[in-house]
């Protein structure tokens, strides 16, 4: 999942779907018309900066969009974005998130269904949960050695009349047949909607900042070379 901020574009880019290509190649041509030799032979070195500092404005939105679109996001996920910055013969900045984290937030920016790694999705129902709105590591391994928990499921006689899943047996007084406590679902898939609006974001910011980032760049570049 990543959004490139490129100088100039030749062709397809090679990066995943979810990509945004912010050209401005016609831009600077347009200034290279009016140029000297001199401030031309400037235009690489402001381009790559101007291109770092856009992606680096993308970044600060992406993050600020992540807190806002999901509930309560893990260190690990915010530390998920990254940039790949331009250089004066790479004119293309690239703001994404790592694999591990692209993994699992394409259905956050795409929708669509997830199916389990394993046997099922564990799905908290009866449960206390972290302060990021997950299971605790370990919880499910240490509700199992309790004596009044069981799992219920399709295949066992026993169970296959329950909603498959996690349950702890109701030992209130007076209520010996009363039905068991779910707490945690097994599910077969889970839906999910788009709510991470990547794209949107990194197209809105890097075309908000790109035009101010080169002409602030191309300014230094001019002041300060030799």
């Amino acid at each position: 999942m990543v959004a490139p901020v490129s100088g100039r574009v030749e062709g397809p880019h090679p990066v995943r779907e979810a990509a945004i290509v912010i050209n401005i190649g016609d831009n600077i041509a347009a200034f290279e018309r009016q140029m000297s030799d001199f401030a031309r032979s400037q235009l690489p070195f402001a381009t790559a900066m101007a291109l770092n500092d856009t992606a680096a404005d993308v970044k600060d939105a992406e993050e600020t969009e992540l807190a806002k679109a999901l509930d309560r996001p893990t260190p690990f996920t915010r530390r998920g974005l990254f940039v790949s910055r331009a250089s004066k013969r790479k004119l293309t900045a690239i703001v994404g998130f790592k694999d591990i984290q692209a993994a699992y937030l394409a259905l956050q920016v795409e929708g669509g269904r997830r199916s389990p790694k394993g046997r099922a999705i564990l799905v908290p129902v009866g449960q206390r949960l972290n302060k990021y709105g997950n299971m605790p590591r370990g919880a499910v391994a240490r509700m199992l050695k309790r004596p009044d928990v069981f799992v219920a499921s399709k295949s066992d006689p026993k169970t296959k009349h329950l909603r498959p899943g996690i349950y702890q047996r109701n030992s209130r007084k007076g209520r010996r047949n009363a039905a068991p406590n779910l707490l945690v679902a097994f599910e077969d898939e889970a839906q999910y909607r788009p709510r991470l609006r990547f794209d949107h974001v990194a197209e809105r910011r890097a075309l908000a900042r790109i035009e101010r980032n080169f002409l602030r760049r191309l300014e230094q570049a001019l002041a300060t070379a030799r």
